[in-house]
C-alpha cells in the first residue's frame, strides 16, 4: 500500500516557493512570494509528519522570489524585487540592506527562484512582468566576492534549480518555455563556467515550476497547471508521477524521505495554497549555504 499524500498543518500560502531543508538547524524554510513572508519549521525525517510548527520570520516589502541561509548563523539573502538583500533576524526586513541589483528596479523582471550551489554561490533566476511572457528572464549567479555573473539569458521565466548528487550537472527550469536546462558543471574548479550539456529536456503537460534532486540523481519537478509533480530520470524519462488534489505545484524539497510540496492558492479550489508531504522511500540533500560575506 503506497503512503498517503498528507497535507500539513503549515499556513496556506498564496503562492509558497523556495522550500529549503537546512541540516544545521534541523528546519525547513519556505516563503510566501505574493505576500513576502519568510516561514521556518522543524524538520524532522523520521517522523510520520515530517514538519514542526511554522514560524513567521519576517515580513518583506514586496514580491519575495527566495531566501537562502548564509554564513555559518542566522543569516539570509533574500530575492526581493530585483536586488539581494541581506537579512539578519532581529533587523527591520525593510531596511535589509542590498548586496546586489541583479535586475533593474523598476525594470522588465524581477527575481524569482533561487538556490546555493555546492561552492556556496547564490543562483537566482528572473521572470519577466508582462503577460504574455517576453524573454527578458535570466539565470544569475552571485559569487563568493559578491561579484555577479549571468549565466542564461533570453529566457521566459528561469525558475526550479538543483545539481546533481556528484556535482556535475546543474538543472534550470524554463517555465515559460516548458523545458529544464542541463548544464555541465566542474566540482573541482568553482571558476569554470557552467556550458550547455546535451539539449534541455522537454516538458510536455503542464508548466515545470521549481525542482528537487534526489539521493539517486533523478528529478522532482512540480507541474505548474497539472495537479502533480513528476520524478524524471536524468535524460528526462518520466518515472513516477504524484497526483495532486489542487492544479498548481509550485516546488518540492526533501525532508528525509518525505517530498515536501507547496502549492498556489486557486480561488475556486479549497485544497490549495496549502503545504503536502508524502513519503516516497527516497532522499535528497539538505539545501548549501550561500558563503557570500554577509557577516560582519
Amino acid at each position: 500500500m503506497n503512503p498517503p499524500l498528507r497535507r500539513t498543518a503549515l499556513p496556506r500560502t498564496r503562492l509558497g516557493e523556495c522550500p529549503r531543508a537546512d541540516a544545521a538547524t534541523a528546519t525547513l524554510s519556505w516563503v510566501d512570494l505574493a505576500a513576502g513572508r519568510l516561514w521556518r519549521a522543524d524538520a524532522r525525517p523520521d517522523a510520520d509528519e515530517p514538519l514542526g510548527a511554522p514560524v513567521l520570520l519576517a515580513e518583506f516589502p514586496g514580491e519575495t522570489g527566495c531566501a537562502v541561509r548564509a554564513g555559518d548563523g542566522a543569516d539570509w539573502l533574500v530575492a526581493l524585487g530585483g536586488a539581494v538583500v541581506h537579512w539578519r533576524p532581529g533587523t527591520p526586513p525593510a531596511a535589509a540592506p542590498v548586496v546586489a541589483q541583479l535586475e533593474a528596479d523598476p525594470g522588465p523582471a524581477r527575481l524569482n527562484d533561487g538556490a546555493v550551489d555546492p561552492h556556496g554561490r547564490l543562483w537566482v533566476g528572473s521572470i519577466g512582468h508582462r503577460r504574455p511572457l517576453e524573454p527578458v528572464a535570466r539565470l544569475h549567479r552571485l559569487g563568493p566576492d559578491g561579484t555577479p555573473a549571468v549565466l542564461l539569458d533570453g529566457m521566459l521565466a528561469a525558475n526550479g534549480i538543483g545539481w546533481s548528487p556528484d556535482g556535475t550537472r546543474a538543472y534550470v527550469v524554463d517555465t515559460g518555455r516548458r523545458l529544464v536546462h542541463r548544464l555541465r558543471t566542474d566540482p573541482s574548479d568553482p571558476a569554470a563556467p557552467p556550458r550547455p550539456d546535451g539539449p534541455p529536456l522537454p516538458v510536455p503537460q503542464g508548466a515545470p515550476d521549481g525542482l528537487a534532486v534526489d539521493h539517486e540523481g533523478c528529478l522532482w519537478v512540480a507541474l505548474w497547471d497539472a495537479a502533480a509533480v513528476v520524478r524524471l530520470a536524468p535524460d528526462g524519462t518520466e518515472l513516477r508521477r504524484v497526483e495532486l488534489p489542487c492544479s498548481r505545484p509550485t516546488a518540492c524539497a526533501f525532508v528525509g524521505p518525505h517530498l515536501v510540496i507547496t502549492t498556489a492558492t486557486v480561488a475556486s479550489e479549497d485544497a490549495s495554497g496549502w503545504t503536502y508531504t508524502l513519503d516516497v522511500g527516497v532522499g535528497g540533500p539538505a539545501a548549501c549555504r550561500a558563503v557570500f560575506p554577509v557577516g560582519g
